[in-house]
């Protein structure tokens, strides 16, 4: 069974399109349905039993994440969990094979099994992990060759004809975003070629950046570095070559089905990546829904006249329980805030210290730490922008789009690039009484006086 798991968790340099939420933190620790989006991800590894070292590879500083990885460590050896997490630092940003590539060794080290799990720590889904090694088992047991482990276990994300249709219609330069795999069902989904970033459809099933690989991929990886380091040293090379980057997909993926032992395990639920501040929000609404559906719902604020599941409210946050006071649905609200009387709170996160006065609106809308809203403000964003959509719609001539947009909620879970108008408020913004800011970011320690309308207040 597998005991080392691998978190890629890249770099500042790579999380600008996360502003101005990432001037405050590294979006690898904002709070999503009540905990920092990396702790979702720890959460689902921890769940394998024989799990004793999880290694998260970045090229932030080491103190981002230190207090984070103190705490959970603490907690673990509390709780009798036999498992270490450490934070490991690239020497600079080396792609997303490059890190791992630098401490193999450490992959390597006391691992009691032939196989260790890779994660990129910016995606969301349900996490079926365990199913996925009990699959590489089923492989290892079945397989002609003497039981020999599979090369690779790869994490599709199976998306149907609409879905992929409306994908594709949404993000005109989708074939830059994602991976595509190609695998035999006659075969146990026998891997026969993947293709990264293609401009044109050869599967439904799209890489879902999660990878249980076999130990042996080290050896792609010194080829490639060695290879590398050829290119950049040939007189006759005009291209600049970067000899200590590496790619998953380009150096391993792409490779591995000629070694004819790599598989796919075909994933149907909701996934996303997180990118920009909108995907937050939809992150908040898919876990929040999926904690209300499970057996931990327990964790959420109890339904009732004035909240309207689910709802996350920090214990320690006060809230002003009026007859007119609705809280929900897809909230979420951090330590230590107040919620005046006669509030309106809907599809929202609100992190920790934030002040919210009386019969204000909040809708749509990320309000940071220590933020002090005044009575009867509205914050506000509208949610997608259905125009910019029918005029893709329109261009890309596919009738049944419209229909789909208005009537099936699964095109949120698939990752439309920068969808949605939201309203952000950085850290410690003050807005006075009866403001309405609509669909804008304001960056942190500003003081909003005046209506703001589709603004960046710098």
């Amino acid at each position: 069974m597998t005991s080392k798991a691998v978190i890629l968790i890249g770099g500042p340099s790579r999380g600008t399109r996360f502003r101005p939420l990432a001037l405050d933190q590294s979006k690898y620790l904002f709070p999503i349905a009540g905990k920092p989006l990396l702790a979702h991800t720890i959460d689902a590894i921890l769940k394998i039993e024989s799990i004793t070292e999880i290694l998260l590879i970045g090229f932030y500083e080491n103190f981002i994440f230190e207090d984070f990885i103190t705490d959970y460590n603490t907690r673990l050896r509390y709780s009798n969990v036999n498992c270490v997490i450490k934070y490991l630092k690239e020497f600079k940003a080396l792609g997303t094979a490059g890190g791992l590539y630098q401490f193999r060794d450490e992959v390597l080290r006391n691992n009691a099994s032939d196989n260790f799990l890779l994660v990129h720590g910016d995606i969301i889904c349900a996490f079926p992990l365990v199913q996925m090694i009990e699959k590489f088992e089923h492989v290892k047991t079945s397989s002609k060759q003497g039981k020999k482990s599979p090369d690779a276990i790869l994490f599709g994300v199976n998306l149907d004809h609409y879905n992929y249709d409306l994908m594709l219609t949404m993000n005109s330069t989708y074939h830059t975003s994602f991976g595509l795999i190609v695998a035999d069902p006659q075969e146990n989904d026998k891997v026969i070629h993947y293709v990264e970033k293609p401009e044109s459809k050869i599967s439904s099933v799209i890489n879902g950046g999660i990878y249980l690989f076999n130990t042996n991929v080290f050896k792609l990886l010194s080829d490639a570095k060695i290879e590398k380091i050829r290119k950049a040293n040939d007189e006759n090379c005009f291209e600049f070559i970067d000899e200590d980057t590496l790619s998953i997909e380009r150096d391993i993926l792409q490779k591995l089905p000629d070694l004819n032992r790599t598989y796919v395990y075909n994933y149907k639920g909701f996934w996303k990546t997180i990118k920009t501040p909108a995907d937050a929000i939809v992150a908040n609404e898919l876990y929040l829904d999926l904690i209300y559906q499970s057996k931990r719902s327990e964790s959420l604020t109890k339904p009732s006249i004035n909240i309207n599941p689910p709802v996350f409210a920090d214990k320690s946050t006060k809230i002003n329980y009026t007859k007119t006071c609705k809280i929900g649905p897809y909230v979420s609200i951090g330590k230590n805030c107040v919620i005046g009387s006669g509030c309106r709170i809907v599809n929202s996160i609100i992190l920790d210290g934030v002040e919210i006065g009386n019969n204000a609106i909040i809708k749509n809308s990320i309000i940071s730490k220590n933020c002090k809203i005044g009575n009867w403000t509205r914050i506000e964003g509208s949610g997608l922008n259905l125009v910019s959509i029918n005029e893709l719609i329109r261009k890309n001539g596919t009738s049944k789009m419209k229909a789909l947009l208005e009537t099936n909620e699964n095109f949120k879970v698939i990752g439309i690039r920068d969808s949605g108008n939201i309203t952000i408020l950085g850290s410690n913004v003050q807005v006075k009484d009866e403001v309405l800011v609509l669909n804008s970011f304001v960056l942190p320690s500003k003081q909003i006086g005046e209506d703001l309308k589709y603004e960046v207040i710098m």
